[in-house]
């Protein structure tokens, strides 16, 4: 694992970088289009949301943040609701940047109650045995989004999906590192000559331009308060804040395991549910939608084995430079979706097999047979819930998602089995040392890597 790309030149750190945003500018752009919200504050606020995560945290958790995917069916449910009370479109996306608001501040409050909650006692409460299962089924959902985008073009995709894993498959040093670049050259290669791929949307965009905008403000409902409307949207996040929590404490129990650092001790999840708390608050208050880590940047990791977190920061400011250039924004957006397509099914094949190895780690500490029921058991709620619920089940006026069906199901497994084969507080503490580092030594005193030949 590359944990320090200081030594590398420039030239090849940006190139890193701007690989890494093609990977995730498509996940950032899609929610602000579905729910009709700013696509520039989007842009804007995943840069600012990374950069203020990065701050708060010490730089040392290789997080980038983008727009939520597990919120968006409630965010969803908030605006039609809006609608169907008399509300115009633009106010029904107002009530919808109070409900990240509404979400920021729930992590914060809980940033700051676990502060009082001893840290061991916070990690048992969500182990490896909930993470990876979670983990694994935000993979699999988001890939059927990403197989959609294939079948716009499916010989573009599947070329572009080759391509990335011939090059991981035959290059070697630093060329490897370029997969995604390669494998995105070879579909773009391939539409340009089968006429799919067009420049034409640059002409009319104009090369600087700001991305704020008034019209989408959280505290713009203030001017048409509607109480009523307000319950409703409270009453909606509530779960979905509860989803949002488990993800964030999902990605760094499996970051951890990828990068081989234990981030849930050398950072802890006080700090950093509050930093992601504070990252939401701001997008809102603007009128962009709630910012998240993402879980493809673990994906990109242990693809390219690179997780020295300034790459990620120079991502942040390129996309804010994005946002504030609509004829940048334009070029990318102009790459054909099954091209795009193509890269996020990658990301998460990695997404759902760093799940998977991450539970298989834990199985292997624990000998027991009780991980593989919860792991199991999650998956099943997920698959019954997507496939014959119509990805969803409803209780009462509320739907509950695949993924909040699955995340219950294995939670309550989880409180309900007793685990008679639980570590003791030795082997603990030994198994830390493992994830920390794979010789045991301290996190804080990793040797540079040396350039790959």
């Amino acid at each position: 694992m590359i944990r320090n790309v200081s030594h590398h030149p420039l030239a090849m750190r940006l190139a890193l970088s701007l690989q890494h945003l093609l990977a995730v500018f498509a996940g950032t752009v899609f929610v602000p289009i579905v729910l009709g919200l700013s696509i520039p504050l989007a842009l804007l606020f995943s840069g600012v949301s990374t950069l203020m995560f990065h701050y708060f945290t010490s730089g040392k958790i290789p997080f980038y943040y983008g727009s939520s995917f597990t919120i968006l069916a409630g965010m969803t449910f908030i605006h039609h609701q809006a609608v169907g009370r008399g509300m115009t479109d633009v106010l029904a996306d107002c009530y919808v940047c109070l409900g990240s608001l509404f979400i920021g501040v729930i992590y914060l409050l809980v940033g700051q109650l676990l502060r009082m909650v001893p840290r061991e006692k916070v990690i048992r409460l969500f182990p490896s045995t909930l993470a990876a299962p979670l983990i694994m089924v935000i993979g699999i959902d988001m890939l059927f989004s990403s197989t959609y985008s294939i079948r716009t073009d499916w010989l573009a995709g599947i070329v572009t999906i080759v391509a990335v894993a011939l090059a991981q498959l035959f290059f070697k040093g630093r060329v490897r590192l370029f997969s995604i670049f390669i494998g995105m050259a070879a579909g773009l290669v391939l539409s340009l000559v089968r006429g799919t791929f067009s420049l034409d949307a640059l002409r009319g965009a104009h090369w600087l331009a700001s991305p704020f905008d008034s019209d989408f403000m959280a505290f713009r409902v203030l001017e048409h308060w509607d109480v009523d409307m307000a319950g409703i949207v409270f009453v909606t996040v509530l779960p979905l804040a509860v989803i949002a929590l488990s993800e964030h404490v999902a990605d760094m129990i499996v970051i951890s395991c990828t990068a081989k650092k234990n981030y849930l001790r050398i950072i802890g999840l006080p700090r950093s549910i509050s930093a992601s708390g504070l990252a939401t608050l701001l997008a809102a208050v603007f009128g962009a939608s709630q910012t998240t880590a993402y879980t493809q940047t673990t994906g990109l990791i242990r693809l390219n084995r690179i997780c020295d977190p300034s790459l990620l920061r120079m991502v942040a400011v390129m996309m804010i430079v994005l946002s504030c250039c609509p004829k940048l924004t334009a070029l990318i957006s102009s790459i054909p979706v099954a091209v795009i397509g193509g890269i996020t099914f990658i990301m998460y094949i990695m997404v759902i097999w760093v799940g998977w190895c991450t539970a298989r780690l834990h199985e292997k500490k624990n000998r027991n047979a009780r991980s593989l029921v919860i792991i199991f058991s999650t998956l099943a709620a997920y698959a019954i819930t997507a496939l014959l619920l119509d990805g969803g089940l409803r209780v009462g006026s509320i739907r509950l998602t695949s993924i909040t069906v699955a995340f219950i199901t294995g939670l309550v497994l989880h409180l309900a089995i007793p685990n008679r084969a639980a570590l003791t507080p030795q082997e603990e503490h030994a198994s830390d040392e493992d994830v920390s580092s794979p010789t045991g030594l301290a996190d804080h005193h990793d040797e540079p890597q040396k350039p790959q030949a």
